[in-house]
Protein backbone atom coordinates (compact mmCIF):
# COMPACT_ATOMS: atom_id res chain seq x y z
CA UNK A 1 0.00 0.00 0.00
CA UNK A 2 2.73 2.33 0.95
CA UNK A 3 4.75 1.50 -2.44
CA UNK A 4 1.54 2.36 -4.07
CA UNK A 5 0.95 5.24 -2.76
CA UNK A 6 4.79 6.60 -3.04
CA UNK A 7 4.76 5.57 -6.80
CA UNK A 8 1.53 7.43 -7.05
CA UNK A 9 3.00 10.74 -5.92
CA UNK A 10 5.74 10.25 -7.84
CA UNK A 11 4.10 10.30 -11.01
CA UNK A 12 1.63 13.06 -9.84
CA UNK A 13 5.35 15.02 -9.08
CA UNK A 14 6.66 14.06 -11.94
CA UNK A 15 3.77 15.26 -14.70
CA UNK A 16 3.28 18.20 -12.31
CA UNK A 17 6.75 19.32 -12.81
CA UNK A 18 6.81 18.50 -16.81
CA UNK A 19 3.36 20.23 -17.24
CA UNK A 20 5.06 23.52 -14.94
CA UNK A 21 7.78 23.29 -17.08
CA UNK A 22 5.96 23.01 -20.20
CA UNK A 23 3.72 26.05 -19.54
CA UNK A 24 6.85 28.19 -18.24
CA UNK A 25 8.67 28.04 -21.48
CA UNK A 26 5.06 28.68 -23.38
CA UNK A 27 4.44 31.63 -20.88
CA UNK A 28 8.80 32.67 -21.05
CA UNK A 29 8.41 32.93 -24.70
CA UNK A 30 5.02 34.78 -25.06
CA UNK A 31 6.96 37.17 -23.20
CA UNK A 32 9.67 37.69 -24.92
CA UNK A 33 7.12 38.15 -27.91
CA UNK A 34 5.18 40.82 -26.21
CA UNK A 35 7.91 42.77 -24.99
CA UNK A 36 9.14 43.52 -28.75
CA UNK A 37 5.74 42.70 -31.35
CA UNK A 38 3.35 44.36 -29.23
CA UNK A 39 4.84 47.39 -30.40
CA UNK A 40 4.11 47.85 -33.70
CA UNK A 41 1.75 44.71 -34.41
CA UNK A 42 -1.53 46.33 -33.90
CA UNK A 43 -0.53 49.80 -35.63
CA UNK A 44 1.24 47.34 -38.99
CA UNK A 45 -2.69 45.78 -39.20
CA UNK A 46 -4.28 49.48 -39.26
CA UNK A 47 -2.10 50.69 -42.40
CA UNK A 48 -4.80 48.29 -44.28
CA UNK A 49 -7.39 51.63 -43.92
CA UNK A 50 -4.81 53.82 -45.84
CA UNK A 51 -5.37 52.01 -49.33
CA UNK A 52 -8.94 53.54 -49.35
CA UNK A 53 -8.79 56.58 -51.12
CA UNK A 54 -6.41 54.61 -53.77
CA UNK A 55 -3.76 51.87 -54.26
CA UNK A 56 -1.18 54.33 -55.04
CA UNK A 57 -1.46 56.96 -52.76
CA UNK A 58 -1.89 54.19 -50.23
CA UNK A 59 0.88 52.37 -51.16
CA UNK A 60 3.12 55.72 -50.59
CA UNK A 61 1.54 56.10 -47.43
CA UNK A 62 2.08 52.46 -45.88
CA UNK A 63 5.68 52.85 -47.27
CA UNK A 64 6.52 55.97 -45.40
CA UNK A 65 4.25 54.67 -42.24
CA UNK A 66 5.62 51.75 -42.09
CA UNK A 67 9.52 51.95 -43.35
CA UNK A 68 11.33 52.69 -39.88
CA UNK A 69 10.11 49.57 -38.35
CA UNK A 70 11.62 47.44 -41.44
CA UNK A 71 14.78 49.46 -41.08
CA UNK A 72 14.49 48.04 -37.83
CA UNK A 73 13.92 44.50 -38.22
CA UNK A 74 16.37 44.06 -41.12
CA UNK A 75 18.62 45.61 -38.73
CA UNK A 76 18.06 44.36 -35.75
CA UNK A 77 18.09 41.09 -36.68
CA UNK A 78 21.78 40.41 -37.31
CA UNK A 79 22.97 42.49 -34.34
CA UNK A 80 23.48 39.52 -31.88
CA UNK A 81 26.13 37.31 -34.04
CA UNK A 82 29.26 37.55 -31.97
CA UNK A 83 29.21 33.91 -30.54
CA UNK A 84 32.49 33.06 -30.22
CA UNK A 85 33.69 31.01 -27.67
CA UNK A 86 36.75 31.01 -25.35
CA UNK A 87 39.70 28.96 -26.56
CA UNK A 88 39.74 26.24 -23.51
CA UNK A 89 36.30 25.68 -23.11
CA UNK A 90 35.43 22.09 -23.28
CA UNK A 91 31.89 22.62 -23.27
CA UNK A 92 30.07 22.82 -27.24
CA UNK A 93 26.26 23.08 -27.10
CA UNK A 94 25.10 26.29 -25.72
CA UNK A 95 21.53 27.27 -25.59
CA UNK A 96 20.76 31.20 -25.23
CA UNK A 97 18.37 33.56 -25.53
CA UNK A 98 19.25 36.84 -27.36
CA UNK A 99 17.77 40.39 -27.36
CA UNK A 100 18.59 43.09 -30.02
CA UNK A 101 17.22 46.86 -28.87
CA UNK A 102 17.42 48.86 -32.16
CA UNK A 103 17.38 52.47 -31.16
CA UNK A 104 14.97 54.40 -34.31
CA UNK A 105 16.65 57.95 -35.02
CA UNK A 106 14.24 60.75 -33.99
CA UNK A 107 14.01 62.11 -37.93
CA UNK A 108 12.08 58.78 -38.47
CA UNK A 109 9.36 59.17 -36.05
CA UNK A 110 7.08 60.99 -38.58
CA UNK A 111 7.31 61.84 -41.92
CA UNK A 112 5.97 65.07 -44.45
CA UNK A 113 3.00 63.55 -46.56
CA UNK A 114 3.87 66.20 -49.32
CA UNK A 115 7.12 64.96 -49.86
CA UNK A 116 6.09 60.82 -50.61
CA UNK A 117 4.56 61.68 -54.13
CA UNK A 118 0.91 61.50 -53.55
CA UNK A 119 -1.38 62.46 -56.73
CA UNK A 120 -4.45 63.03 -55.24
CA UNK A 121 -4.81 63.74 -51.69
CA UNK A 122 -2.82 66.35 -49.74
CA UNK A 123 -3.25 67.70 -45.86
CA UNK A 124 -6.54 69.54 -44.77
CA UNK A 125 -4.60 71.90 -43.01
CA UNK A 126 -1.20 72.86 -45.17
CA UNK A 127 0.13 73.98 -41.18
CA UNK A 128 -0.01 70.29 -40.37
CA UNK A 129 1.38 68.10 -42.99
CA UNK A 130 3.93 66.34 -40.99
CA UNK A 131 2.31 62.40 -39.99
CA UNK A 132 3.55 60.16 -37.84
CA UNK A 133 5.27 57.23 -38.71
CA UNK A 134 4.79 53.96 -37.20
CA UNK A 135 7.07 54.74 -33.97
CA UNK A 136 5.64 58.55 -33.68
CA UNK A 137 3.09 60.09 -31.71
CA UNK A 138 0.61 57.67 -30.22
CA UNK A 139 -2.29 60.29 -29.63
CA UNK A 140 -1.55 62.85 -33.03
CA UNK A 141 -3.16 61.78 -36.84
CA UNK A 142 -3.46 64.34 -39.69
CA UNK A 143 -6.28 64.79 -41.73
CA UNK A 144 -5.76 64.20 -45.92
CA UNK A 145 -8.71 65.51 -48.10
CA UNK A 146 -9.09 64.31 -51.64
CA UNK A 147 -7.50 67.36 -54.48
CA UNK A 148 -10.66 66.52 -56.34
CA UNK A 149 -13.65 68.53 -55.10
CA UNK A 150 -17.84 68.15 -55.44
CA UNK A 151 -19.84 70.82 -56.83
CA UNK A 152 -19.67 72.89 -53.50
CA UNK A 153 -15.77 72.78 -53.78
CA UNK A 154 -15.74 70.18 -50.66
CA UNK A 155 -13.22 67.28 -50.90
CA UNK A 156 -14.75 64.02 -52.33
CA UNK A 157 -12.60 61.50 -49.98
CA UNK A 158 -11.37 62.51 -46.15
CA UNK A 159 -9.74 60.10 -43.89
CA UNK A 160 -6.90 60.42 -41.43
CA UNK A 161 -3.71 58.87 -40.68
CA UNK A 162 -2.45 56.55 -38.38
CA UNK A 163 -1.09 57.47 -35.13
CA UNK A 164 1.96 55.76 -34.25
CA UNK A 165 3.28 53.70 -31.01
CA UNK A 166 5.20 56.34 -29.18
CA UNK A 167 8.25 54.05 -28.73
CA UNK A 168 11.84 55.60 -29.77
CA UNK A 169 13.40 52.42 -30.12
CA UNK A 170 12.14 48.26 -30.84
CA UNK A 171 13.75 45.35 -28.79
CA UNK A 172 13.83 41.97 -31.32
CA UNK A 173 13.65 38.96 -28.62
CA UNK A 174 14.67 35.19 -30.39
CA UNK A 175 16.17 32.11 -28.81
CA UNK A 176 19.90 30.67 -30.26
CA UNK A 177 21.94 27.48 -30.16
CA UNK A 178 25.52 27.63 -30.99
CA UNK A 179 27.37 24.52 -31.64
CA UNK A 180 31.54 24.67 -31.50
CA UNK A 181 33.84 22.71 -33.42
CA UNK A 182 37.56 23.24 -32.90
CA UNK A 183 37.96 26.89 -34.33
CA UNK A 184 34.07 26.91 -36.08
CA UNK A 185 31.23 28.37 -34.68
CA UNK A 186 27.62 27.23 -35.81
CA UNK A 187 24.55 29.02 -34.60
CA UNK A 188 21.03 28.39 -35.05
CA UNK A 189 18.37 31.34 -34.19
CA UNK A 190 14.80 30.93 -33.88
CA UNK A 191 11.13 32.25 -32.72
CA UNK A 192 8.41 29.64 -32.99
CA UNK A 193 5.59 30.72 -34.87
CA UNK A 194 3.48 31.89 -32.32
CA UNK A 195 0.32 34.43 -32.72
CA UNK A 196 1.47 37.53 -30.38
CA UNK A 197 -0.34 38.17 -27.62
CA UNK A 198 -3.42 40.35 -27.47
CA UNK A 199 -2.99 40.44 -31.44
CA UNK A 200 -4.31 38.24 -34.37
CA UNK A 201 -0.49 38.56 -35.71
CA UNK A 202 1.24 35.38 -36.03
CA UNK A 203 5.37 35.93 -36.41
CA UNK A 204 8.08 33.53 -36.55
CA UNK A 205 11.87 34.11 -37.38
CA UNK A 206 14.86 31.35 -38.42
CA UNK A 207 18.31 31.84 -38.80
CA UNK A 208 21.97 30.56 -39.09
CA UNK A 209 25.51 32.02 -39.19
CA UNK A 210 29.05 30.49 -39.20
CA UNK A 211 32.12 31.81 -36.57
CA UNK A 212 35.33 31.30 -37.99
CA UNK A 213 38.18 31.42 -35.97
CA UNK A 214 41.79 32.09 -38.05
CA UNK A 215 43.82 30.08 -35.90
CA UNK A 216 42.49 26.91 -37.77
CA UNK A 217 44.87 28.64 -40.53
CA UNK A 218 47.20 30.81 -39.18
CA UNK A 219 48.73 28.47 -36.06
CA UNK A 220 50.10 31.59 -34.07
CA UNK A 221 47.23 32.59 -32.82
CA UNK A 222 46.26 29.15 -31.13
CA UNK A 223 48.23 30.45 -28.05
CA UNK A 224 47.65 34.44 -28.27
CA UNK A 225 45.35 35.80 -25.61
CA UNK A 226 43.85 37.79 -28.53
CA UNK A 227 42.15 36.31 -31.52
CA UNK A 228 40.87 37.32 -34.99
CA UNK A 229 37.55 35.96 -37.12
CA UNK A 230 35.42 36.57 -39.25
CA UNK A 231 31.21 36.09 -39.34
CA UNK A 232 28.45 35.41 -41.46
CA UNK A 233 24.99 35.29 -40.48
CA UNK A 234 21.27 34.88 -42.46
CA UNK A 235 17.78 35.66 -40.95
CA UNK A 236 14.72 35.18 -42.30
CA UNK A 237 11.37 36.43 -40.43
CA UNK A 238 7.73 35.80 -41.22
CA UNK A 239 4.56 36.38 -40.08
CA UNK A 240 1.04 37.43 -40.81
CA UNK A 241 -2.56 38.59 -39.84
CA UNK A 242 -6.03 38.54 -40.84
CA UNK A 243 -7.57 42.30 -42.00
CA UNK A 244 -11.06 43.40 -41.52
CA UNK A 245 -10.99 46.66 -43.34
CA UNK A 246 -14.93 47.23 -44.45
CA UNK A 247 -16.68 49.79 -46.39
CA UNK A 248 -17.35 53.37 -44.85
CA UNK A 249 -14.24 54.09 -42.89
CA UNK A 250 -13.19 57.10 -44.52
CA UNK A 251 -15.81 60.09 -44.87
CA UNK A 252 -17.70 61.28 -48.47
CA UNK A 253 -19.90 64.61 -48.21
CA UNK A 254 -20.99 62.87 -51.57
CA UNK A 255 -23.12 59.88 -52.71
CA UNK A 256 -21.38 56.72 -53.45
CA UNK A 257 -22.16 54.98 -56.87
CA UNK A 258 -20.51 51.45 -57.82
CA UNK A 259 -19.93 48.13 -56.48
CA UNK A 260 -18.88 47.10 -53.08
CA UNK A 261 -19.76 43.73 -52.36
CA UNK A 262 -16.77 42.13 -51.21
CA UNK A 263 -16.46 39.30 -49.93
CA UNK A 264 -14.15 40.92 -46.81
CA UNK A 265 -13.53 37.85 -44.94
CA UNK A 266 -10.88 37.23 -46.70
CA UNK A 267 -8.07 39.97 -46.37
CA UNK A 268 -5.10 39.56 -44.80
CA UNK A 269 -1.45 40.95 -44.48
CA UNK A 270 1.47 38.77 -44.84
CA UNK A 271 5.33 40.25 -44.26
CA UNK A 272 8.69 38.59 -44.80
CA UNK A 273 12.34 39.95 -43.79
CA UNK A 274 15.80 38.81 -44.64
CA UNK A 275 18.74 40.29 -42.88
CA UNK A 276 22.26 39.25 -44.10
CA UNK A 277 25.52 40.28 -42.06
CA UNK A 278 29.34 39.43 -42.41
CA UNK A 279 32.03 41.31 -40.34
CA UNK A 280 35.40 41.10 -39.35
CA UNK A 281 36.60 40.68 -35.23
CA UNK A 282 39.06 41.02 -33.16
CA UNK A 283 39.20 39.80 -29.25
CA UNK A 284 40.90 40.12 -26.36
CA UNK A 285 41.14 37.71 -22.85
CA UNK A 286 40.87 40.30 -20.28
CA UNK A 287 41.23 38.04 -17.16
CA UNK A 288 39.69 34.07 -17.36
CA UNK A 289 36.49 34.94 -17.47
CA UNK A 290 35.98 37.89 -19.14
CA UNK A 291 37.44 39.09 -23.02
CA UNK A 292 36.45 42.21 -25.14
CA UNK A 293 35.93 42.38 -28.64
CA UNK A 294 35.27 44.73 -31.57
CA UNK A 295 33.81 43.88 -34.74
CA UNK A 296 33.42 46.10 -38.16
CA UNK A 297 31.13 44.41 -41.16
CA UNK A 298 28.36 45.46 -43.67
CA UNK A 299 24.52 44.23 -43.05
CA UNK A 300 22.45 44.16 -45.66
CA UNK A 301 18.98 42.94 -46.25
CA UNK A 302 14.97 43.13 -47.79
CA UNK A 303 11.41 43.83 -46.08
CA UNK A 304 8.31 42.82 -48.24
CA UNK A 305 5.24 43.88 -47.24
CA UNK A 306 1.85 42.54 -48.77
CA UNK A 307 -2.12 43.19 -48.36
CA UNK A 308 -3.91 39.78 -49.81
CA UNK A 309 -7.60 39.55 -50.32
CA UNK A 310 -10.83 41.79 -51.55
CA UNK A 311 -11.06 45.77 -50.28
CA UNK A 312 -12.91 48.36 -50.99
CA UNK A 313 -11.58 51.04 -52.48
CA UNK A 314 -12.70 54.92 -52.88
CA UNK A 315 -11.82 57.35 -55.98
CA UNK A 316 -13.38 60.46 -58.01
CA UNK A 317 -15.49 60.05 -60.57
CA UNK A 318 -13.32 59.77 -63.64
CA UNK A 319 -15.85 62.12 -65.82
CA UNK A 320 -15.26 64.86 -63.61
CA UNK A 321 -18.85 65.28 -62.05
CA UNK A 322 -18.09 65.66 -58.41
CA UNK A 323 -19.17 62.55 -57.32
CA UNK A 324 -17.50 59.37 -56.04
CA UNK A 325 -17.05 55.67 -57.19
CA UNK A 326 -16.32 52.92 -55.10
CA UNK A 327 -14.59 49.19 -56.11
CA UNK A 328 -13.68 46.10 -54.69
CA UNK A 329 -10.28 45.60 -55.28
CA UNK A 330 -7.85 42.74 -54.89
CA UNK A 331 -4.35 42.20 -53.76
CA UNK A 332 -3.82 46.33 -53.56
CA UNK A 333 -0.36 46.16 -52.38
CA UNK A 334 2.92 44.72 -52.67
CA UNK A 335 5.66 46.66 -51.58
CA UNK A 336 9.36 45.52 -50.85
CA UNK A 337 12.11 47.32 -49.90
CA UNK A 338 15.54 46.56 -49.77
CA UNK A 339 18.65 48.36 -46.75
CA UNK A 340 22.19 48.42 -46.30
CA UNK A 341 24.37 49.42 -43.53
CA UNK A 342 28.07 49.45 -41.94
CA UNK A 343 28.40 48.90 -38.67
CA UNK A 344 31.12 49.19 -35.72
CA UNK A 345 30.54 46.67 -32.95
CA UNK A 346 32.15 46.59 -29.17
CA UNK A 347 31.03 44.14 -26.46
CA UNK A 348 32.36 42.17 -23.64
CA UNK A 349 31.62 38.60 -22.59
CA UNK A 350 32.08 36.71 -19.38
CA UNK A 351 32.17 32.84 -19.84
CA UNK A 352 31.98 30.52 -16.70
CA UNK A 353 31.89 26.63 -16.60
CA UNK A 354 28.10 26.66 -17.48
CA UNK A 355 26.98 30.31 -17.96
CA UNK A 356 27.71 33.04 -20.09
CA UNK A 357 26.94 36.65 -20.50
CA UNK A 358 27.17 39.38 -23.29
CA UNK A 359 26.58 42.89 -24.54
CA UNK A 360 27.10 44.71 -27.27
CA UNK A 361 27.14 48.07 -28.61
CA UNK A 362 26.46 48.62 -32.53
CA UNK A 363 27.36 52.31 -33.56
CA UNK A 364 24.98 52.80 -36.08
CA UNK A 365 22.53 54.20 -38.15
CA UNK A 366 19.18 51.86 -36.20
CA UNK A 367 21.93 50.31 -33.73
CA UNK A 368 21.60 50.01 -30.08
CA UNK A 369 21.99 47.30 -27.17
CA UNK A 370 22.78 43.69 -27.77
CA UNK A 371 22.42 41.00 -25.00
CA UNK A 372 23.06 37.32 -24.92
CA UNK A 373 22.63 35.23 -22.39
CA UNK A 374 23.81 31.40 -22.65
CA UNK A 375 23.44 27.70 -20.69
CA UNK A 376 26.02 25.59 -21.71
CA UNK A 377 25.15 22.19 -22.03
CA UNK A 378 27.62 19.70 -23.32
Amino acid sequence: MCVTIVTICNETIHNFVISKSSIMKKVFLYFLLLSATNIWSQNLIDTGTLIQGGVDDGSNLVEAYINPLNKAIVFGLSDVTYTKIKKKQKRRLLLSVKLAYIGIPKEDWTYDVTSIGLKHFEPKDYDQKIAQTIFGDSLKTITLVSKEKDVLGRPLIEFDTPAGSQKSGMPLPYVGATYRLKYTNLSFNLIPYITIPDSDFKVGMIGIGVQQDFALFIKSLQDKAYGLSVQASGNYLYGRSDLDIRPGKIYTPVGISGNLNGPYDNQEIKIAYTSFNIAAYIDYNLTDHFSAYAGAGINTGSAHIMLKGTYPVYAADPTGTGAVVADDIYDPLDIYNTFSRSKLELGLRGDWDRFYAQIGYNAATYGGLSVNLGYKML
